[in-house]
């Protein structure tokens, strides 16, 4: 029999890997306004696994064995698109996290205005609002 889920259940969750899943909840959580939605601690008391969410949407997050992150590859692996209420105040927020910025926001001829940053582990994200064109 299928699983049947429930209606506001996000149908796509990235998986994000961290080298430190507690410093990356709290610092996702402060600077890009992502809510806490789970944990799983180890008996040790290392967090292995969390949840963010944000909107309808879901974010997890963890740290895999010998996990080398972007930021330590000196490549990008992964980007993010987020579409957000007012971008402009997003992007004051990240900045004053000290998110590392790759760009301001700017209106783009597809209809959306939006910014650009990386994470502190080199994850990229970009950020935007729509003009409804």
């Amino acid at each position: 029999m299928a699983q049947e889920y429930p209606e506001n259940y996000p149908r796509l969750s990235p998986y994000l890997y961290y080298r430190d899943t507690a410093a990356a909840l709290e610092w996702l959580a402060h600077a890009f306004g992502f809510r806490e939605r789970f944990r799983s601690v180890d008996d040790d008391g290392t967090l292995r696994h969390a949840e963010l969410e944000f909107g309808d949407a879901v974010i997890m997050l963890g740290s895999p064995p010998d996990y080398r992150n972007p930021k330590e590859l000196g490549q990008v692996t992964v980007g993010l698109y987020v579409h957000v209420d007012d971008v402009d105040a997003h992007f004051e927020q990240a900045k004053a996290a000290g998110a590392e910025i790759d760009g301001p926001p700017e209106d783009k001829p597809y209809g959306d205005r939006l910014y650009g940053v990386f994470d502190p582990e080199g994850h990229q994200w970009w950020f935007a609002q729509s003009l409804g064109k």
